[in-house]
């Protein structure tokens, strides 16, 4: 391939044909290995296909932009920061890179399924191998269809003589979306039930992936005005079902999902990323411990957690006020305290290692309530919190600039709501990359939502549906069991008069289970609710003199806590990514996304 000739094909291709960093092919001397000598032996794929394991989400310095992209959160390290979609700032990219139109990872899978059939492989071996580039194809289709909707489909690696690929126009959706489930089923048919070991893709994985996949497609499919939407569903219903044979049983604490050293064999733990003490190690621990996290919640996301009863913040009997954060905490699911840090006070001034309490009761009373919590010991979510070096927080919430902190910088707040899911004070976090907590990619608790949602959609879900899904996620979050007969119009007064009354609920089970995982922003395409965005994203009310003349922080007329202004709306072509102008300048029969201009 000469110079003249790479410079006219189409970026995407250029990512396909160039190595990805982490394929050991161009690392060998190329006069010595081939991929015709590579691909022998079942071991041979299993070297090449670990460096895909790198493709599944893992613990950042920050939260998917899933959430900040929604209306569960807020980045509150600075206010420039604020949902392109939110604000109209969307705008169609010059350059590919960071665009998400990369398809370098599925030229990556296609060079190793294009060498099973020639390999010295067993039937047995050349089946599984096949199965396991089926499902990372398809985990990236996933992301790109998520984005793009019609996206080329590549189903061989790309050379410079494949200009149907290379010139051609996007592969409609259905025609894509259909084959990512033709391979996924016939990998969940194929594949060794138990992978390659422990913690690798098997059976399970690939049926986490069907039961992810079929219900984002089937219900985008249902709210978009596309057919085939029961294809999809159905797939979600048929593998979610085999998956909540397997994995019937959640782990008895919400908290112990997001900080264990070992998650691996654990209840209801399909996949995860696991973290080894002096080889390979995650920041977010430490992250979270420092003045660089900035992750908040928004007040719309704190209301959607139930409160004791069962009930809503609009409906309770619980006596929920929030006038002041205290109130606003009471008697609410627990999942609420193990995500967002609870109000207090103590005296530690600046830099230092011991606290004395002070002598006002709203200033302790979630310091004594977070010991009482089950499993709550005093390394994980105890008050007060610690920075990465062991020095006390004197306050939550404690904003940005709090003059009153004597020099405190870290563990700021900008809604008053500091999303702290990932901390704990046990985990190694004298410096980046050495926390060792793992991260759940796949667990029960999303099918057992995915369940849920897709048996309403398909006109089945009933009590005993939401004892096997649902009810299964409440006794650990200290909530009565949902009774699907006590769900009517009036439940939630602030219900989204559009949507039914027990899916809403059951959106919100998803919400609250979920959040701060990465999927707000695909769920609220996928069920047309751009509108949400419309959204002021609030805070908590807080009285500004409680923290110094001059901190930074602004109210509105109700007393709540402003950072984000009023948002610009939500534009109907949002829904769909737009491909980056390089793209459309090489190859023409792309066409941008409709509505981009």
């Amino acid at each position: 391939m000469n110079t003249m000739k790479l410079k006219i094909f189409p970026l995407f291709f250029i990512l396909l044909v160039s190595a990805c960093n982490k394929d050991y092919l161009t690392k060998l001397p190329l006069d010595k290995m081939t991929e015709a000598t590579s691909f022998k032996t079942a071991d041979n794929f299993k070297t090449y296909m670990q460096g895909c394991y790198e493709y599944f989400p893992y613990y950042n310095v920050d939260v998917p932009s899933g959430e900040y992209n929604s209306d569960n959160m807020v980045n509150g390290y600075n206010v420039s920061n604020k949902s392109p979609y939110a604000f109209q700032q969307k705008i169609i990219p010059t350059a590919t890179s960071n665009s998400g139109w990369d398809f370098s990872f599925v030229r990556r899978v296609n060079i190793m399924l294009d060498n099973v059939d020639q390999s010295a492989m067993s039937q047995a071996d050349k089946d599984h191998w096949r199965s396991v580039g089926y499902f990372f194809r398809a985990l990236q289709y996933y992301d790109l269809i998520a984005m793009f909707g019609d996206v080329p489909w590549i189903e061989h690696k790309v050379t410079d003589t494949s200009t149907s690929i290379l010139y051609g126009p996007r592969t409609p959706r259905d025609q894509v979306a259909k084959n990512m489930l033709d391979n996924l089923v016939w990998a969940e048919q194929h594949i060794k039930p138990e992978g390659d070991g422990a913690n690798t893709v098997n059976v399970h994985v690939v049926r986490a992936l069907l039961s992810r996949f079929g219900l984002f497609e089937g219900t985008w499919r249902r709210y978009h005005q596309l057919d085939d939407a029961a294809t999809y569903l159905n797939a979600c219903k048929t593998y979610s079902e085999k998956l909540l044979a397997s994995f019937p049983a959640v782990m008895s604490s919400y908290d112990d999902v997001y900080n264990s050293e070992e998650l691996v064999g654990k209840p209801g733990i399909i996949l995860a990323r696991q973290y080894i003490k002096g080889q390979t190690g995650q920041s977010a621990t430490r992250y979270v411990r420092t003045s660089s996290w900035g992750s908040d919640l928004s007040k719309d996301a704190v209301d959607a957690y139930l409160c004791a009863d069962g009930k809503p913040v609009s409906t309770t009997a619980t006596g929920y006020a929030d006038s002041t954060m205290n109130a606003e905490f009471r008697q609410r699911d627990r999942r609420l305290y193990y995500t967002v840090l609870p109000p207090y006070k103590v005296i530690a001034s600046g830099q230092v290692l011991n606290f004395t309490r002070t002598n006002v009761p709203s200033d302790n009373e979630f310091i004594d309530f977070m010991a009482t919590l089950p499993g709550n010991d005093a390394t994980r979510k105890r008050l007060p919190v610690v920075n990465w070096a062991g020095y006390i927080l004197y306050r939550a919430p404690h904003f940005l600039n709090d003059k009153t902190s004597g020099s405190q910088g870290f563990m700021n707040t900008s809604t008053g709501y500091y999303y702290y899911k990932p901390y704990n004070t046990f985990s190694d976090v004298s410096t980046v990359g050495v926390s060792t907590t793992d991260y759940p990619v796949y667990r029960t608790e999303e099918v057992m939502l995915n369940y849920a949602e897709v048996m309403w959609e398909l006109g089945a879900f009933n009590q005993g549906i939401a004892d096997l899904t649902i009810n299964k996620l409440r006794p650990r979050a200290g909530l009565p069991n949902m009774v699907v007969a006590n769900i009517n119009g009036a439940f939630d007064t602030r219900r989204d008069p559009a949507v039914d009354p027990v899916l809403w609920e059951i959106r919100r089970e998803r919400r609250v289970e979920l959040m701060g995982d990465g999927f707000r922003f695909n769920d609220l395409k996928r069920w047309g609710k751009g509108e949400y965005f419309n959204k002021q994203l609030l805070g908590t009310k807080v009285k500004v003199s409680d923290y110094g003349a001059g901190t930074p922080i602004t109210l509105n007329s109700n007393g709540q806590v402003v950072f984000y202004p009023v948002p610009v709306g939500w534009l109907n072509y949002y829904y769909l990514e737009p491909v980056p102008v390089e793209q459309i300048q090489l190859n023409p029969n792309l066409a941008q996304t409709p509505g981009w201009k």
